[in-house]
């Protein structure tokens, strides 16, 4: 597995759009809309697109939910992340070592995702999430369908991951930075994808490694009413954060 993704700072604060949004349920599991053996790793095993990766499991959840689920090919995750860091398959030796294989910024291929588009589609605007604002997380995850988050991962979460286990109290050396969407969780954690699988991590995990958390704003949440799956009404937030966002 490879863990490439960097952090920085969002311009866009979620938190000043929901003051009048009702309390996010106590549990959602959206996840569990694409089969399993569907989430694919995209190229994730073998080059740092971890950030790109994110994206195209994002895709798919959303449109299995409001339409007919996009798959985005392995092509097409490569081709947004070669477009944004520069990344060049043709460098890679024999070892599977590759100089140019640097990892991408999760705000970049969010501002790629937004303004070139990815897989042949587009976001309106994006926001960051406090992830240390657990009932921020929670109604974010309800109303947008889930977060692109940016983590740290340490040696034990590795272990657990090939055990089958939740995240847990990570210890032991820290392997770098990784970006997986959250679409799930409940009164004792969420749940993840990664790595072509569902993570579960405990919400003391989450606060201990995720560094930064976003939403996004796109049509392939909204159903053919303009409506989100949780029935919120996004046209109004749509337009204030479109025009912020130019």
């Amino acid at each position: 597995m490879k863990y490439t993704a960097t952090f920085a700072a969002a311009k866009l604060k979620l938190a000043k759009y929901l003051t009048a949004v009702p309390p996010a349920p106590a549990k959602v599991y959206r996840e569990y809309k694409v089969p399993l053996n569907l989430w694919g790793m995209f190229a994730n095993d073998r080059v740092g697109d971890c950030t790109c990766a994110c994206i195209a499991h994002i895709l798919m959840l959303f449109t299995s939910h409001t339409g007919k689920m996009v798959t985005p090919t392995q092509q097409q995750v490569l081709d947004a992340y070669s477009a944004i860091t520069g990344y060049d398959p043709a460098q890679t030796d024999a070892s599977g070592n590759n100089p140019t294989d640097t990892g991408a910024n999760i705000s970049d291929v969010l501002n790629y995702w937004k303004n070139v588009g990815i897989a042949g589609h587009k976001i309106i605007a994006w926001a960051s999430v406090d992830p240390k604002n657990i009932a921020e997380v929670k109604q974010a995850i309800w109303l947008f369908g889930g977060l692109d988050v940016g983590i740290e991962v340490f040696s034990s979460m590795e272990a657990q991951f090939a055990a089958h286990q939740p995240w847990d109290d990570p210890s032991g050396d820290d392997l770098g930075g990784h970006s997986v969407p959250i679409f799930g969780y409940g009164s004792d954690g969420n749940t993840c994808v990664t790595w072509a699988t569902l993570q579960q991590m405990g919400w003391p995990t989450f606060s201990q490694i995720c560094s930064e958390a976003y939403v996004v704003i796109t049509q392939d949440w909204l159903d053919q009413q303009g409506k989100t799956p949780s029935g919120f009404d996004l046209a109004t937030l749509q337009a204030d954060m479109q025009a912020l966002a130019q």
